[in-house]
Parts: C-alpha cells; structure tokens; sequence
C-alpha cells in the first residue's frame, strides 16, 4: 500500500508543476500538428529529370521516369538548375542522364546516371522508386548484353528481343499488406510515432529532477524514520516515475487518435510497446536521479541525453534514411526498438506475433537499467 501512496504523490508534485503541464500535454500535440502539416502525407514527390543524351535508351529510360503516377516528374534544363532546386526545397531530387549514355551503353560500357536529393525524407524515398525502375532497365540491358556476346548479334537488336521475351514471360509478384514507403499511412501517423517515443523519453529523465527533489528536501530520509523499508520507498518511486511517463504516453496515443485520426494497429500489441518503453524510461530516469545531486544540473542533462538518445534512435528522423552503420548505432538505443515495433503495427497492420523481437528488447532495457538505478538509489538511502 505504501508503494501506491508513494507513487501517487510522484504523479502528483509532477500534476502541480504548470510548466509540466505544458511539456507534457500542449506541446506534443502542437509539435505533432506541425509535423503533420509540414511533412505527412497528401502530395507526391516533385522529381526533376535532367536528359542530356538524345539516343533511343536515354528517351526510352526518361519515358518510363516520366510515366511513374507515384511522382509528381517535371524536365529540368541543366544539371545546376535541378540542384538549384533541391536547395529551394522545389524538387526532392533531381536524375541526370548524362550525355552518351545511349552510346555507352549500347557499346557494352557503364553509364553513370547522377543522383541529387534534398536533405529530407522525400528524396529517400524518391531514391527507392526511382532505383526500382533502373533496375528494372538495367535487368533488360544486362540480357542483351549477354544475349548479343554469346550470338554476335547486334546490341540494339538483342536488346529489342530481350524486351519482347521478358513482356512474354510470367512474372511471380511477391506482396506485403501494408506501404513500405508510408504512403498508404496517414498524414499524421508516422510523425505521432516519433513524437510518442522522443516525449515519452524526455518525460521519463526529467522525472529524476522530482526524485532529486525528494531527496534534498528531506522527503525521503523522513520516510525512512518511519516503518517504511528503503526497498518500499524504492519501489514507491519507481512505480511513480512508471506512471509519470506512461501517463505522458496515454495522452499522446489517445489525442492524436482522437485529434488527427491516427490509427496505432493492434490495441494490444501498441499497448505492449508503450509499456515496455515506459520501462526503459523509467529506468534511465531512475539511474539519472539516483546519480546526481543537483536538480539544475540533472534537468539540464536529462532533456540534452534525452533528445541526443531520440535523435540517434530515429525520434526525429526517419530510420529508413540512416546509412547501415548508423541504423546499428540507432538500434543501441529503446527508441530504435519502440519506432520498429510502431512501424510494424501502422504500416504493416501487424500484430502481437509480428513484434515480439522488439517487446522482448524494450522489456530488457527496462529490466537491466530498473535494476541498476534500483541498487544505485537504494545504496543514495541507506548510506
């Protein structure tokens, strides 16, 4: 009974705070509004094609850019006007076909096409479409290029034959309920995904100020003079950061699926993420507020390790834009994990079944830094 008592007061000095309240209820969902407006969904790509080579390929390979319903493809004159562009935030990305490239290629050589995209998400995902149909291009020219050295026959002609047997034959298609890209996503969807993990996070490390306070006003020494074990008081303060953050969490899931219509999956299997992740959290913010002694400096660090921890773990940009080294790096940390498991459960429409790796990892990092930040502020108590 006294671990309720003792987590409730926690839910409650963080309920009289005003400036918590802002933190913790008006300012995500006005972030999440922002984001939504400012990058969800609603428009297409806008990729702008460079030709600089009249041959047959480099028209046959612009025609099928062109035809792509997935993008919004307008003909850029030159090179230095398409970056130009990308810089203006105009075009996403822009794909040069360079001068010769029918020739090149046609002689049995590599053609280079040049790549250029904005420093956002778009032109990722511009990257991946456009890279779908070179290669699809590049399967029809490798079969001539074999085709025309085994027989002799001319490039141009093995390639037409190439292109006529491939229309002929049946192709198997393998597909995945769901949108890798997020287009089939809501507006919102993705960007309340982030928002939950990087608030959740930095609601939970700065509840170590409130623990910090406990401490230096004498609150938790006076509860130790009574008969209440320093294990009770532990478990009290612990069970109260838990609440402090999943409190955080509920609001976010409920208002941004009230608010902006977004759709987080599988009830159950989202509910098993956010518990999991409120765990980590707890504990990092435990293991913070065990360690030092000074509410300013713990506050400071707790909001700074925070937004550092959400943007290495995709909080703040898209994991599918970090290069392989980084996406390693990300998945050190719980968001990398909790974002995974959301993606699964929005995109994919998974389930319990499908994220059980992710629950599994939330749930240790929960596990290990609870006990450490347990034994570290039950060492603070009782020396």
């Amino acid at each position: 009974m006294k671990v309720f008592v003792i987590a409730r007061n926690s839910v409650r000095r963080m309920l009289r705070d005003r400036s918590n309240l802002f933190f913790v209820f008006i300012l995500p969902i006005v972030l999440l509004l922002v984001i939504g407006l400012v990058f969800g969904g609603g428009f297409e790509s806008r990729v702008g094609l460079v030709v600089l080579d009249d041959g047959p390929l480099a028209r046959e390979l612009a025609a099928r850019i062109d035809d792509l319903e997935t993008l919004d493809v307008v003909r850029v004159e030159s090179e230095p006007v398409g970056r130009t562009g990308t810089r203006r935030n105009e075009l996403d990305a822009v794909v040069v076909i360079p001068d010769g490239y029918s020739d090149a290629v046609l002689a049995g050589q590599n053609a280079e096409l040049a790549y250029i995209s904005s420093p956002n998400a778009g032109g990722f995902e511009v990257q991946s479409i456009l890279g779908a149909v070179i290669a699809e291009e590049a399967s029809e020219l490798r079969a001539a290029r074999f085709a025309a050295a085994q027989t002799g026959a001319d490039p141009a002609d093995a390639l037409e034959t190439a292109r006529a047997v491939g229309e002929q034959n049946a192709t198997v298609a393998v597909v995945r309920e769901g949108d890798e890209s997020g287009a089939g996503t809501g507006q919102f969807d993705l960007g309340a995904s982030q928002n939950l993990v990087m608030f959740m996070f930095i609601t939970a490390m700065a509840s170590s100020v409130a623990l910090i306070q406990s401490r230096r006003l004498g609150v938790s020494t006076r509860m130790l003079s009574t008969p209440t074990s320093a294990r009770t008081i532990v478990a009290g303060e612990t069970l109260g950061r838990f609440l402090v953050t999943m409190l955080q969490g509920l609001f976010i899931v409920i208002a941004a699926a009230i608010l902006f219509g977004v759709n987080w999956g599988d009830p159950v299997a989202a509910s098993f993420i956010v518990i999991t992740f409120a765990l980590a959290g707890t504990g990092a913010g435990m293991l913070l507020g065990s360690t030092f002694s000074n509410e300013q400096q713990a506050g400071g660090i707790a909001v700074f390790l925070a937004l550092i921890l959400a943007a290495l773990g995709g909080a703040m940009v898209p994991l599918e834009i970090f290069p392989p080294t980084m996406l390693k790096v990300a998945h050190l940390t719980p968001h990398a994990w909790a974002l995974d498991g959301l993606s699964e459960l929005i995109r994919f429409e998974g389930g319990l079944a499908d994220i059980v790796v992710e629950i599994g990892v939330l749930l240790g990092f929960g596990v290990v830094l609870i006990g450490i930040a347990a034994w570290r502020f039950h060492r603070v108590l009782t020396r």
